[in-house]
């Protein structure tokens, strides 16, 4: 019995000092234990295990504090959540649905620059009896440690409205398939909009120009704080593969630039989409369904095997990469 107390005791001991150790450590720098001091070049997994998992991630949106990490999990498309991991009592913890999700289908968490409001799609009716089959854009503000009840930002009942970014002087940017005659959701018809502030809210959208949009489907737009720079997804031809990443700047004249690939530190051969930047513009976050390699063991595969590489990361569903901004040549 007494040697039973001893391991117990040196279990809680370990444990304890754990917590300590990553509240010394990490208390006045959080993101240091998710991300490296000196940004890579090449795109890497982000938070493999915590964040990046087997499931269907995308979306990935810091609070300007770097304490809260926010992001989407989908599971064939039939289900979808906005999930948060925080960053509490010196360690990071377990991700979980937010208060406002959980119900209907919600993604695409984008945190303002400000940190005081988050903008996000969601499939929640609009108005009492509505439909609950399109996406529209919604928004929270922050109450405390909490956030307010959702707020549609009414553009078009109708049509699928996804990816909300938002720039310091409050310009909305995102993806709708506003130019097709189907009743569904059509990807190929998708194009970037951008909506300008009100008083009571923004204006009609208006659709982007070439060469930011194109014949081809083009998402999951980013525009930068200061409206420097767009960063958006689109599988026109020319690319790595599937759909990949681009960069358009804004010229003196107010137009947008060519449309520049960012190029196989970034994409892959696999869908490359839904970017975001660190609130200290040091990183750019996007997702990728790319596999990752998984070495063969000598010998017999066992069911050990299987379960890593099936509900790992890499496994062909999406997770969440980074890589330095470098990369954007700003």
């Amino acid at each position: 019995m007494r040697n039973n107390l001893v391991v117990v005791s040196f279990f809680l001991f370990f444990y304890s000092s754990l917590e300590v150790n990553a509240q010394l450590r990490y208390n006045s720098d959080p993101a240091s234990f998710l991300l490296p001091e000196e940004p890579p070049v090449t795109a890497r997994i982000f938070a493999s295990g915590l964040i990046s998992t087997g499931l269907d991630e995308v979306n990935g949106s810091f609070s300007p504090d770097f304490h809260e990490f926010y992001f989407t999990v989908f599971h064939r498309n039939d289900i979808s959540a906005v999930l948060v991991t925080r960053y509490s009592g010196g360690v990071w913890r377990y991700p979980e649905v937010v208060q406002f999700s959980g119900i209907y289908r919600d993604a695409d968490p984008h945190v303002s620059p400000c940190g005081t409001r988050i903008y996000f799609s969601s499939t929640r009716p609009v108005e009492v009896g509505g439909r609950d089959d399109v996406w529209n854009l919604w928004y929270v503000d922050r109450l405390g440690d909490d956030w307010s009840k959702p707020v549609p930002i009414v553009l078009d009942l109708n049509r699928h409205e996804r990816h909300p970014t938002i720039s310091n002087s409050g310009i909305l940017c995102f993806q709708a398939d506003y130019g097709t005659s189907l009743v569904t959701f059509d990807f190929l018809a998708t194009n970037i909009y951008t909506a300008l502030p009100n008083v009571s809210g923004w204006d009609a959208p208006l659709k982007m120009q070439a060469p930011v949009n194109s014949e081809f489907a083009d998402y999951s737009p980013l525009i930068s704080p200061d409206e420097r720079f767009l960063i958006f997804a689109s599988n026109r031809p020319g690319g790595f593969g599937n759909s990949d990443l681009y960069i358009s700047y804004k010229n003196e004249d107010g137009s947008w630039g060519e449309a520049r690939n960012l190029g196989g530190g970034v994409n892959s051969a696999e869908n490359d989409h839904y970017p975001s930047l660190s609130p200290d513009g040091r990183f750019l976050f996007f997702a990728s369904n790319r596999k990752l390699e998984q070495p063969i063991p000598a010998g017999r595969i066992n069911y050990t095997y299987f379960k890593r590489v099936a509900l790992g990361a890499g496994n062909g569903l999406n997770d969440i990469y980074f890589v330095g901004t470098s990369v954007l040549d700003l």
